[in-house]
């Protein structure tokens, strides 16, 4: 009995610091967000003096706000396009680099995870300079190799701009569609390959039929993860042109209401931040709960 509980104490003194550094740095956190999303603390009364609680009212403002609809809109357009082709990307890579034909996949593997290793700060800084409309590598390219008179203005415009941002992305984020999607590729059985190649089956018909359906929930497992992320989207934009694209995404929304206004609002950037995160709980719920990928754990 004495050593079960001595065993129980170290058990927790291991685990009681955990606990406390959760709570302290996760939960508390969420918990004031939440309180201060209801109070009208601003640069005049936060954090020197007393907010008062207003209610609604912030989340009445922000709903209200023709630019949180705008980033609303534009969040969701950007997660229908970035995942789009960070899932396409991934997969073509993965078939190609399983192909039993292609030499080289392990040393090609290595390199094409690489954008996974690096900074991220570091990659966007070199990508922003790679879009530059005067000394960016692609304007140069654009303009004195394929005879573009007027190159487009990525940094500048926020069409161009929106696209170097799927660009940057998928550069960012294909190394885990492609690890995923090639772990999975790498357990669908050869015998069924063979088997099917017995019957007569083209590559594309064996591609479409018997090898995507097979990897269609781990598929479908990083596009949830993925579009999860995309939804969370900041350092990105904010690194490439803040100024370009604060009314265009919603956590770029929420931190300009709080830190790049004339009169930074707390209690409507705590607001639109909680309204961010029911949003992306209930796509994860949604998805979830009607994808094959809920309905395969749950049998």
């Amino acid at each position: 009995m004495k050593k079960m509980r001595a065993k129980t104490l170290a058990a927790l003194v291991f685990i009681i610091p955990g606990i406390a550094a959760f709570l302290i740095f996760n939960i508390y956190p969420i918990v004031y967000s939440i309180f201060i999303s209801f109070t009208d603390a601003s640069l005049k009364n936060f954090p020197i003096g007393s907010p008062s609680i207003v209610g609604l009212e912030n989340y009445k403002w922000v709903l209200s706000d023709p630019a949180f609809k705008k980033a609303f809109i534009w969040t969701w357009v950007f997660v229908l396009t970035s995942v789009s082709l960070k899932v396409f990307v991934g997969l073509i890579l993965s078939i190609l680099y399983t192909n039993k034909y292609v030499l080289g996949k392990t040393v090609f593997r290595a390199l094409l995870i690489i954008p996974w290793a690096l900074p991220l700060l570091f990659s966007v800084t070199i990508w922003k300079f790679m879009f530059d409309p005067v000394f960016g590598p692609v304007n140069i390219i654009l303009s004195n190799y394929l005879g573009v008179v007027h190159p487009p203005r990525w940094t500048d415009q926020f069409t161009w701009g929106f696209i170097a941002l799927n660009v940057i992305e998928v550069w960012l984020a294909y190394p885990f569609m492609m690890t995923v999607i090639t772990s999975a590729l790498q357990s669908v059985s050869s015998d069924l390959i063979e088997a099917s190649i017995v019957d007569g089956a083209t590559y594309w018909q064996r591609l479409r039929y018997i090898v995507i359906p097979l990897v269609s929930k781990p598929i479908m497992f990083a596009t949830i993860l993925t579009s999860a992320a995309s939804f969370q989207y900041f350092l990105v934009p904010f690194i490439y042109n803040a100024g370009l694209f604060e009314d265009r995404f919603l956590l770029l929304y929420g931190y300009r209401k709080a830190f790049g206004a004339s009169m930074p609002h707390y209690g409507r950037a705590s607001a639109a931040m909680v309204i961010t995160t029911l949003i992306i709980a209930l796509y994860m719920y949604i998805v979830m709960r009607t994808s094959k990928l809920q309905r395969g754990v749950s049998e």
